[in-house]
């Protein structure tokens, strides 16, 4: 019995002894610079949410935040580059929603954002605006709709790619509004926005609709947003022009590996969630069209599932199939 009560006593002690590192580690965190890497272009929304929030960080935590741009494969080759870190807090990821859209358009890929990764906070919330070209000759999407219907197939909706979050949101406008359009895809925004303004396309959502539609290039038709978004007034949700529960946010926010201390995930959140909150931090997201988010590990596990379930389902509603 005697040894019995020694052995359990050595092996609590030893337990809690391998924890005092951990939990030492966490109470001393940050102890040098912290590596951010953006998975894709410097200057597109990722990159410049996470530079808006940098300073901030910085000041919060008492250490340097060093941004490394890694593109390629839509986001993915960053993503990897963090599955493979040490869960330590030091190297952290700006993911963003296209991230889920490839979760959902390859769901046996490397990469599970919530199995593999520790939600920090989303950074920036952001809105796609369905837009038609001046040539359509379209001023409302009530329009647009009655001509889409009256020549099914004719109208061309323009993408980002094939299997791109845009290409989704097509075909979730085709199944809600129930229209036949020509699926066109590009290779990013830029391409795709010179054809909508000269004609080539007839259709696109966008999420840098803004000057183009206050210099009257294109027409705003709607946004997928619950409410009207902030700096496009007059332009109303789709959910509310006859397209029942139409809402598809886009967000970035940073990402742990998985197994981070939850210590030190919720120093960084809160370093996050703080710096988001400035009047600094929130005129900046807004010049670029966006809304601070919340910063908080819940809401973008919320986020993330919600993404997930949508995209999820629009693949196999549409019967979608994508190569590789």
């Amino acid at each position: 019995m005697t040894d019995r009560r020694g052995f359990l006593f050595q092996a609590g002690a030893a337990l809690a002894a391998s924890a005092l590192p951990r939990a030492s580690f966490a109470q001393t965190f940050p102890t040098k610079p912290i590596k951010v890497i953006v998975p894709f272009p410097a200057g597109g929304p990722a990159d410049s949410a996470v530079r808006i929030v940098q300073v901030g960080i910085e000041k919060a935590l008492g250490q340097p935040l060093i941004v490394e741009n890694v593109g390629g494969a839509a986001g993915q080759v960053g993503a990897m580059r963090l599955k493979q870190a040490e869960p330590d807090g030091y190297t952290l990821l700006q993911a963003a929603s296209p991230h889920t859209t490839n979760a959902a358009v390859k769901p046996d890929a490397n990469v599970d954002l919530l199995r593999d990764f520790a939600p920090i906070g989303e950074t920036g919330n952001s809105v796609y605006a369905l837009c038609a070209s001046k040539q359509l000759g379209v001023k409302t999407f009530a329009e647009m709709v009655t001509l889409a219907k009256a020549k099914p197939g004719e109208l061309k909706i323009g993408s980002v790619g094939i299997g791109s979050a845009h290409h989704l949101i097509d075909e979730m406008l085709k199944g809600a509004a129930g229209i036949d359009l020509t699926h066109v895809p590009y290779r990013g925004e830029a391409p795709s926005i010179i054809d909508l303004v000269a004609g080539r396309i007839d259709l696109m959502f966008l999420t840098t609709a803004k000057p183009l539609i206050d210099e009257d290039r294109v027409v705003g038709l709607g946004v997928t947003s619950a409410e009207e978004w902030f700096n496009l007034p007059g332009i109303k949700p789709l959910t509310q022009l006859g397209l029942k529960d139409f809402v598809v946010p886009g967000w970035n926010g940073l990402l742990a590996p998985k197994g981070t201390p939850p210590a030190v995930v919720a120093r960084l959140s809160g370093a996050l969630s703080a710096t988001l909150r400035t009047d600094a931090a929130i005129r900046a997201f807004n010049a670029m069209g966006f809304k601070p988010g919340p910063g908080t590990p819940d809401a973008m596990t919320r986020q993330i599932e919600s993404d997930m379930r949508l995209f999820t389902t629009v693949i196999r509603e549409r019967n979608l199939k994508f190569d590789g």
